[in-house]
């Protein structure tokens, strides 16, 4: 090997080692000062700062990186003072060599990207150093030249075998691959077996029943020993590109140091998990995001000491950074004990942008995701809350995961990121929806259902379906992401996916449940990167390609009022040419003749009753083909007259409508009880709202 190509090598393993070592020296330092300020023991820490800053003084001057040589060489004379106590630690002294350690990880960072790295701060910090130590300015020449290494270092270099994570992408890429030749080996194995039978029908005894015993029995041990060996290159693949959590948060403690100090904020960092491991690429993936909500955090939510003490908080504030296992998921939380969020301030901000207003707390609080939303503002306002978190969650949702927000007023804020543990495969139950195969991910299915069509009702304008005791919304998934076609019906059911999604559920309806399996995720390419509802696809074993969903998309349409088609109407086939009759019921002679006017210009015919005992004599002496009733009424409400004509097996199917004034949960949660198919608010009325209600029953 000719000198310049093992220089180059030698460089590039010592630009790999010395992030490793950046982030140990970060760590000493931090802990270093912690010991200082609580009258730690110093001595072992100064020890093992002198020893990293020694092996990177060592493998510098080896990979031809001088200036790196020169100011770890620098560092270690202050280091030495300090173990021989000949210079006191202040706060000064750490900021310089905060600022050294800076410098050295500027200079690997411009090595790796085959920048000039004596463009950089490390020349001024070095002449610091030396002016500090007493040991003169810094030596001639440029800072950074390269210099051809030894062969004895070499020697030392080569004990790791060093794999980009591209590589390791290819190979997990090839098992996948293997994965699904051996599932199409299963077709050839019921190939074989029916070849089998045929010959022994046509010759039990003969030779080729015999051999075609012997072909299956070999296949049959063949695609069994193949499995086993694809399985256990794929663990092994699997184990070697998972490393600890804690490898993500390094950075973390440093810039919450530094964050606090500049705020004049006192901030503890825990962190939680650390050992737990994950796919690589899932770390660095999570490494953004988290630098930006702890920084967030530090900024934005934590207050100073004097105003958290008058609060009552202590004037350390809290910051704990959490990985967990869930299944084939991890969960990572940030959460503060700062401001929690401005719900007034937030609802300011939409106004000001012109968006609507969500009704639900907590989809209000989630607002602050929306791209776009006013930096300037919210970090005043806000705490800072919303400062790129529309960027925190695109670059989640990319991962195939999941973000969720909690808060308390004045007590705290919890942001939740659940992400896959790997994003080469996933653990998927595959659905066939509008004439499409789609993946779910694992991770956002709550539960399976088949249930009746009937069983769908609508809630102010949003059809639902209550399932276990929880009112979500009830659509189709085809609908949802834009295919045709309307569900299949067996037996009056529909299967149901509930699925799960930044804090929100919604039940979707499939045509059919195929399977449940680990997929190999494919990119969609350049092309179609952005296709909206979609995050990857995967190859099955028949050769055709199935779409793997990303579900806060899928979830977020879901939810809104123009995405679903109506799903009771499918299990209304008779459709007769006459104008539908309305029985229609209130006391109050003013509203009954708004509503009737409603329907009427809506092309019904109306039925009028004064109150619920009236409804239902008129109910069972003429046809009717919907009821809209008011709740309060004299002799007999609306729900109770909704609860008789339930329990009447005549008008078990008939549609009843309650358009009342009495908006709370709990009156809404009686409404559906009693088998109300939809439970209008008249604070909301709205004529449309209701003309469109009445044609998704009928």
């Amino acid at each position: 090997m000719d000198r310049e190509k093992l220089a180059a090598e030698l460089l590039a393993t010592f630009v790999e080692e010395l992030e490793v070592h950046v982030a140990a020296l970060n760590r000493d330092m931090l802990a270093l000062e912690r010991a200082e300020s609580d009258g730690g023991d110093a001595a072992e820490l100064l020890h093992s700062l002198f020893r990293t800053t020694h092996t990177i003084k060592g493998s510098s001057r080896a990979a031809g990186a001088t200036g790196i040589e020169q100011a770890s060489h620098r560092f270690e004379d202050v280091l030495t003072l300090l173990r021989e106590q000949k210079l006191p630690l202040s706060p000064h002294l750490f900021e310089l060599l905060f600022s050294v350690t800076d410098a050295i990880a500027d200079v690997g960072e411009r090595l790796r990207r085959g920048d000039d790295p004596v463009a950089g701060p490390l020349e001024g910090v070095v002449a610091k150093l030396s002016e500090l130590a007493g040991a003169g300015a810094a030596s001639d020449g440029s800072l950074l030249s390269a210099a051809p290494a030894s062969s004895a270092m070499a020697a030392q270099m080569t004990t790791a075998v060093r794999i980009g994570t591209e590589k390791l992408d290819d190979l997990v890429a090839s098992i996948g691959e293997l994965s699904v030749l051996h599932a199409r080996l299963a077709d050839r194995q019921d190939e074989l077996e029916l070849l089998r039978t045929l010959a022994r029908d046509a010759d039990p005894d003969g030779r080729l029943a015999r051999v075609a015993d012997r072909l299956l029995s070999a296949f049959t041990d063949d695609r069994r020993k193949l499995g086993t060996a694809v399985a256990a290159l794929d663990a092994d693949i699997k184990r070697v590109r998972m490393v600890p959590f804690s490898e993500g948060c390094s950075a973390l403690e440093r810039v919450v140091r530094d964050l606090a100090a500049a705020g004049g904020k006192q901030v503890e960092l825990v962190i939680g998990g650390a050992e737990v491991e994950l796919d690589r690429a899932v770390l660095e993936g999570l490494r953004d995001p988290l630098l930006h909500l702890v920084r967030n955090a530090v900024d934005h939510a934590i207050e100073l000491p004097q105003q958290r003490s008058a609060s009552g908080k202590p004037p350390r504030g809290r910051i704990v950074v959490t990985a967990e296992l869930r299944g084939a998921a991890m969960a990572v939380t940030v959460e503060d004990d700062g401001r929690g969020i401005d719900l007034e301030a937030v609802r300011a901000q939409l106004r000001r942008r012109k968006l609507p207003e969500p009704a639900r707390i907590e989809d209000l609080a989630r607002s602050i995701f929306t791209p776009g939303f006013s930096t300037a503002r919210l970090i005043t306002d806000v705490s800072g809350r919303g400062v790129g978190l529309d960027v925190v969650k695109k670059r989640v949702e990319t991962m195939r995961g999941t973000i969720d927000l909690s808060f308390r007023a004045g007590l705290g804020t919890r942001i939740s990121l659940v992400v896959p543990l790997t994003l080469t495969t996933i653990r998927g139950l595959l659905v066939r929806a509008g004439g499409q195969t789609f993946v779910i991910p694992g991770t956002s299915v709550r539960e399976l259902l088949r249930t009746p069509i009937e069983r769908a009702q609508s809630l102010s304008g949003v059809e639902t379906l209550v399932v276990r005791g929880e009112a979500i919304p009830f659509v189709s998934l085809a609908s949802a992401v834009g295919r045709p076609g309307a569900p299949v019906l067996t037996g009056g059911k529909v299967s149901v996916v509930v699925v799960t999604a930044e804090g929100c559920d919604v039940a979707l309806v499939v045509d059919e449940l195929l399977d449940e399996r680990e997929v190999v995720v494919k990119s969609l390419g350049p092309r179609l990167r952005f296709a909206r509802y979609v995050s990857g696809a995967t190859v099955l074993p028949s050769g055709r390609l199935a779409l793997i969903l990303a579900m806060g998309d899928v979830i977020a349409r879901a939810r809104t009022n123009d995405a679903p088609t109506s799903l009771r109407s499918l299990g209304r086939t008779e459709q007769s040419a006459r104008r539908a009759r309305v029985l229609l019921v209130d006391d109050s002679v003013t509203t009954r003749a708004l509503e009737r006017s409603i329907l009427e210009a809506g092309g019904y015919t109306v039925v009028v009753a004064f109150d619920g005992e009236e409804g239902w004599r008129i109910l069972q002496a003429e046809p009717i083909d919907v009821v809209v009733s008011d709740v309060e009424m004299p002799r007999m409400d609306g729900f109770t007259l909704t609860e008789t004509i339930r329990g009447t097996p005549r008008f078990r199917d008939l549609p009843v409508v309650l358009v009342t004034g009495r908006a709370s949960p709990a009156d809404r949660a009686r409404g559906l009880d009693v088998g109300a198919n939809a439970y209008l608010v008249k604070s909301d009325f709205d004529q449309q709202h209701l003309l469109e209600t009445l044609a998704q029953l009928l």
